[in-house]
């Protein structure tokens, strides 16, 4: 699919039917997502794929976000590691026999002690851009294969790493409902291109 058409097909789905998603379908688009490109190539991006434990996300979803979660076939939950340090070095050692010495030393020395002066709101914005990164590649993936979604901000991300048991070094980031749909939403307003461009 070209990636125009790929982007008219994207749509914010609130409603699904009945007719379940299969969990390869959704791994294969978190293969495609991860594809995105992140800040120093960190990949600070977990997926949780919530089957057997959706219903207790209902709760913790704002508004009418949670009629959404309990009517999705399943639910992802985006999350990104503040382990900075360690999640570099596991990088080096996962990726050891793909990278050169160049890039070793980058994943195990240098990426290290950049992260380790990061105050708490340069590491928020950092792993804030990279989640977005992945998120946009995530529901165009999705997308192409025919699956509906949509991407929550609106809950409760004190409680989510307790009800889905991940250790709280994940930081929350989003929530995905995901299922088939048949409606037929009207593609949403967009500001003509001309008023978001200046060329200086």
């Amino acid at each position: 699919m070209k990636f125009l058409e790929l982007n008219k097909k994207r749509h914010a789905y609130k409603i699904f039917n009945d007719k379940p998603v299969d969990v390869k379908d959704v791994r294969t688009a978190i293969e495609v997502a991860t594809l995105a490109p992140s800040a120093n190539n960190i990949q600070s991006w977990k997926f949780v794929i919530v089957k057997e434990r959706k219903d207790q996300l209902v709760p913790l979803a704002f508004g009418g976000n949670a009629g959404q979660v309990a009517n999705a076939q399943l639910v992802v939950a985006l999350f990104s590691d503040t382990a900075l340090e360690r999640r570099s070095r596991k990088i080096a050692r996962i990726g050891v026999k793909d990278l050169s010495e160049e890039f070793l030393e980058y994943f195990i020395k240098v990426l290290p002690t950049r992260f380790s002066a990061f105050d708490e709101k340069t590491k928020g914005e950092y792993l804030a851009i990279n989640a977005g990164f992945v998120a946009m590649n995530f529901v165009l993936a999705l997308t192409d294969q025919k699956i509906a979604s949509n991407i929550l901000l609106g809950f409760d991300k004190s409680k989510l790493n307790e009800v889905l048991d991940i250790d709280t070094r994940f930081r929350p980031e989003l929530l995905f409902t995901i299922g088939y749909s048949d409606d037929q939403p009207e593609p949403s307003y967009r500001l003509p291109v001309d008023e978001i461009i200046e060329i200086r």
